[in-house]
């Protein structure tokens, strides 16, 4: 996993937005101090979709992983102005590929956070660990290995079947209510 802006990456629990910091969309990261311009795709996959106001991102990975590249916080009120997406759902990217553009001073000026957040969104059912290196970090560099669950193997048709009772000892079964105080 690349950061997709230039900046400070930190634990996602950090994050100024509670739905982010509280993991309730998933596990990820967040990139703080970020100087805006060019947005790269943090992975390679399809495009999954495209907000209407260019503030997120989605991108399937070819192992099932959906991340979400969610630029600012709070900047789908800012109805699309700071932002110039060039990929459409569908489409196919490479990590590091250029897929828009954030402009920071119209966030800013808006008194919005430039905090941006990348995150698996089916980390329960996908994702086993994502393991961040936190710090500063050039757009387009590695900062994360995320590490997909592995399906489990179906069990054998034996070990499917119901749980067989032996008899501990010789003698004539009888049943539970049968048996004097």
């Amino acid at each position: 996993v690349v950061a997709p802006v230039a900046g400070r990456i930190i634990d996602i629990t950090e994050i100024p937005d509670p739905v982010f910091a509280g993991k309730s969309m998933g596990e990820g990261f967040g990139i703080l101090d970020t100087p805006g311009g060019d947005v790269v795709a943090p992975v390679s996959g399809t495009v999954s979709m495209v907000a209407k106001t260019g503030h997120a991102v989605g991108i399937t990975t070819a192992s099932g992983l959906q991340y979400l590249v969610h630029l600012g916080i709070d900047t789908v009120e800012l109805e699309g102005r700071p932002f110039t997406i060039t990929v459409s759902k569908g489409d196919e990217v490479t990590a590091g590929e250029k897929i828009g553009t954030m402009d920071n001073a119209v966030i800013e000026e808006a008194g919005k956070s430039t905090a941006t957040v990348v995150i698996v969104t089916n980390t329960k059912k996908k994702l086993d660990s994502l393991d961040v290196d936190y710090g500063d970090a050039d757009l387009g560099r590695e900062v994360a290995r995320a590490h997909p669950k592995v399906a489990a193997a179906p069990k054998p048709a034996a070990e499917n079947a119901p749980d067989a009772v032996v008899a501990p000892v010789a003698g004539r079964i009888i049943d539970i209510t049968e048996i004097p105080d």
